[in-house]
Formats: structure tokens, sequence, C-alpha cells
């Protein structure tokens, strides 16, 4: 047991999966987590996983899911392990133009409306 407690996070996380007869799949599925995800804690690469706080949740999550000691898996993680995530550059994107066309026929029939009773309204006026 003592070799289990040697061995990396991942490697813990991976093996405890793989003795469950889970997939990544099936604990993503479970942790509500998109795969990759999973693939980065059992791969180590733990600044995929966001923030230092949302890292050990997930690590935390995933440990508490198949049975491995959460605390010890945190604490194998260590500050340095964690890098503050940096942010994805800004996206080439132009907003979004808005479509005036849509409303075009509806307030054309309402303005046309409003000029018919307008014009029944003065005629039923003159005529009295």
């Amino acid at each position: 047991m003592s070799a289990g407690r040697a061995a990396s996070p991942g490697v813990r996380l991976r093996a405890a999966r793989e003795a469950l007869g889970l997939s990544i799949e099936d604990a993503a599925d479970r942790l509500r987590l998109n795969a990759a995800l999973v693939l980065a804690m059992e791969e180590e690469r733990f600044a995929l996983l966001g923030a230092p706080v949302f890292a050990r949740g997930h690590l935390r999550n995933y440990a508490q899911l198949l049975g491995v000691p959460e605390r010890e898996v945190v604490a194998a993680v260590g500050a340095d392990d964690l890098p503050e995530p940096s942010f994805l550059p800004a996206l080439d994107v132009q907003p979004r133009a808005r479509d005036h066309s849509r409303w075009a026929w509806p307030v054309a029939v309402l303005v046309l409306a409003g000029a018919v009773a307008a014009v029944i309204w003065w005629w039923t006026a003159a005529g009295a």
C-alpha cells in the first residue's frame, strides 16, 4: 500500500478509475465535467482545470468519486502545480449586428392600422 501512496496524484486517480472499470467518459459524466478535464487530472496538467480553487475542487470531487482519500490527493498537488490560469487572448469577433428587418412589417402594419383608424374617426366625425 505504501507504493500506492508514493504514486503521483494523477497515477493514483487513473489506477482507481481503472480498478472500478470506469472509462474517462463515465467518470466525466458522473462528475458532470468535460472528459478533457478528467484526462487533465490524470495527466497532471492542472493548469487546464482553471483557478487553483477550482482545480482543488475538481481533484477533491474526482478522488471522492473513486474512493481515493481526498486530502491525500489534494495535499500531493503542490501550490507550484496549480499555476494561476492565463486568460485567453481576445478573440477577433465583431459584435453581431442587430437585425431590425424582422420588426419592419409589424411596425408598418401598426402604423397603417393607426392611419386607417384615424381616417375612419375623422370621416365619421366630419359626417356627424
